[in-house]
């Protein structure tokens, strides 16, 4: 059957073989009708998922770097796609949203306690003017529409913003853009997966044993802070060492200025951002 010629029910290409040479189709016949196809389909899938999500999060949490290397040399069937992995875990992110992290509510951008009440407070009083509405309704719409505002902007600014800043901090060592783009998927995806899941989760953990201990998960707490800092410090100066060799003292002093410029510029826009073009939508 696969010697005879095909036509393919997608894009009418004629062709031999199991797959259509020209869009990828497979061959459909009466075996791919039966349930145990479909039950086969799926375990197959979950096994290629798990096999390579896991050892995409182990190597990028007991290797930094090695990933983004790996990837960068063409290295790739092991590994879940980075842009794949960053946009899953945003996603997980905005289905638990335990902090407001990146996705923050209209009171906090209205609120003295930040330095976004220049741009807020103006906007939110041209929308309630021209809307004809009150602060409450305003605020109700925003929560609303800034979830699906907030999935775009993670992926142009974070990855793309912080790829610019490693293209500029590393330039000497003449790598694609590409390069800088994959590390920085990297470095986000793992500061997501430690700001806004690991730590809410076991925030969770620790206030159903002891709710008093959860004030330890706040984000006004010190000593949270300061370990998340060391981590993320830690883990970008690893990753710079392997990616870019460079000796350690070198990669300590490029992680800490990618870390202050990244949190407070990139992470500013990024939540200006979405500020602005959801106020504009709504």
């Amino acid at each position: 059957m696969l010697d005879q010629l095909q036509i393919c029910k997608n894009c009418s290409n004629q062709y031999t073989g199991k797959f259509c040479n020209n869009c990828g189709e497979k061959v459909f016949d009466n075996h791919s009708k039966r349930v145990t196809h479909l039950f086969g389909e799926a375990f197959h899938f979950l096994t290629h998922f798990e096999g390579s999500f896991f050892t995409t999060l182990k190597t990028i949490i007991t290797k930094p770097g090695q990933f983004s290397l790996d990837y960068c040399n063409g290295i790739r069937k092991k590994y879940f796609k980075p842009v794949s992995l960053f946009m899953l875990l945003v996603v997980l992110y905005l289905l638990f949203p335990r902090f407001q992290g990146l996705n923050m509510k209209l009171n906090t951008y209205a609120s003295k306690q930040f330095d976004y009440t220049w741009a807020s407070i103006p906007l939110i009083k041209k929308e309630m003017r021209e809307k004809n509405v009150d602060y409450k309704t305003i605020a109700l719409i925003y929560d609303a529409k800034s979830q699906s505002v907030s999935k775009l902007a993670l992926f142009l600014m974070l990855p793309l913003g912080g790829g610019l800043l490693l293209f500029l901090l590393f330039w000497v060592k003449k790598k694609l853009f590409f390069d800088h783009f994959i590390l920085s998927v990297e470095l986000n995806s793992f500061f997501i997966a430690l700001h806004f899941l690991s730590i809410p989760f076991i925030s969770f953990l620790v206030a159903s044993i002891n709710k008093s201990w959860e004030s330890f998960f706040w984000d006004d707490s010190k000593w949270l802070e300061i370990i998340t800092i060391i981590i993320d410090i830690t883990f970008f100066t690893l990753a710079i060492i392997k990616f870019y060799a460079q000796k350690w003292y070198v990669s300590l002093l490029l992680a800490l200025l990618y870390g202050i410029i990244f949190v407070k510029v990139i992470l500013y826009i990024y939540k200006l951002l979405v500020l602005v073009v959801t106020l504009l939508l709504i």
